[in-house]
């Protein structure tokens, strides 16, 4: 009996050592299917696998190509209501489980070379542009996927799962191939369909870098798309309400700054009339948000104008007590990190 017990300890052994030299990781989703009574609203049939690649290439701005083979990484699980633009109104697609490869795993052990990096090191200006082999491509900001609070909310999804109404029993029609899902999205216009390709960029612009300068604010913001000014804003708009947000400020270099508060306006209140929200643009909309000395990030113009979640970055302007506020800066309220929080903010950019 003592002789059985050891086996199966020293059995039990190699396969925990096993699962740890194999990289093996728990799955973010539950796999359970339902049964009556459950309270699990989100496993109530058996998921559906969806046909697609098993690796996918990293090119642009890194040290070499890379190929990633997506069946060594971890699996998420991402729920949303999907919907997509349909003239002035809304196409409802279904609400759903994805489960699959969050993009910044993918990205996790690339070695990125950035153009800008002799004048500006930070990654914030960094963004990718997932392509699949029908020409269709769709632009994430590198903050979007690796500063965000919830950095596996969007992934390449391998199996889906309807989630049913209770009432109507409707079951929604389900997509056939791997699919790009964002799960902050309120349109679902950047699900392109079996991603092939992600290449990583970097803002193109004539910027002037001056960590340090006299004046370290602007007398005006200018808003400006495809390469015209649209706007010229001295203070925040009158009819937005201001939003104050409170949170434990954090830099991904300097760590903890203190719990501090916020006060301004959502930006996409500020840029709704200004910029194109047509699906094209929610689907390669790429934002640069500029400041006097030259620091910048990009935003892709989903994650301003597209949200479901309510965590818009705030506009703010006239701040007292820290240098770079006095005039425009900003916060970005749904990243884990300070490093997008802007001051001294003088131009938004659409490209």
């Amino acid at each position: 009996m003592k002789n059985r017990s050891l086996v199966v300890l020293i059995a039990l052994f190699f396969v925990l050592s096993s699962c740890k030299y194999l990289h093996i990781d728990g799955f973010s989703g539950s796999t359970l299917i339902w049964e009556s009574g459950a309270n699990n609203y989100f496993n109530q049939e058996a998921p559906a696998s969806l046909d697609g690649a098993t690796e996918i290439l990293v090119t642009g701005e890194v040290d070499g190509d890379q190929i990633i083979k997506l069946e060594s990484l971890p699996w998420h699980s991402v729920t949303l209501r999907e919907a997509v633009i349909d003239s002035d109104t809304a196409m409802f697609l279904g609400t759903f489980r994805y489960d699959g490869y969050a993009l910044s795993d993918i990205l996790s052990s690339v070695k990125i070379d950035k153009k800008s990096k002799e004048d500006f090191y930070p990654p914030v200006d960094l963004y990718i542009e997932v392509w699949n082999d029908k020409g269709e491509y769709a632009v994430f900001s590198w903050g979007e996927l690796m500063y965000s609070s919830d950095v596996y909310n969007i992934i390449l999804a391998k199996d889906v799962t309807r989630v049913i109404p209770g009432k109507t029993g409707e079951k929604w029609n389900l997509p056939g191939e791997m699919k790009l899902v964002a799960g902050g999205d309120m349109f679902a216009e950047r699900a392109i369909s079996s991603p092939t390709k992600i290449v990583i960029k970097s803002l193109a612009g004539d910027f002037k870098v001056n960590r340090d300068p006299e004046l370290f604010q602007a007398p005006y913001l200018v808003v400006s798309a495809d390469g015209s000014d649209v706007d010229s804003l001295f203070s925040l708009p009158a009819d937005l309400g201001l939003v104050t947000k409170k949170t434990i400020y954090y830099g991904h270099g300097q760590g903890y700054k203190g719990v501090k508060s916020f006060t301004g306006v959502p930006l996409d209140g500020v840029l709704k009339g200004l910029l194109p929200s047509d699906k094209k643009n929610l689907r390669e909309g790429l934002v640069c948000i500029e400041a006097v000395d030259g620091y910048r990030a990009s935003f892709s113009l989903s994650e301003i104008l597209n949200r479901v979640d309510g965590m818009e970055p705030l506009l703010m302007h006239g701040i007292g007590g820290e240098k770079g506020r006095e005039s425009f800066s900003l916060y970005a309220s749904a990243d884990m990190f300070a490093d997008r929080s802007i001051k001294g903010v003088s131009r938004i950019r659409l490209y």
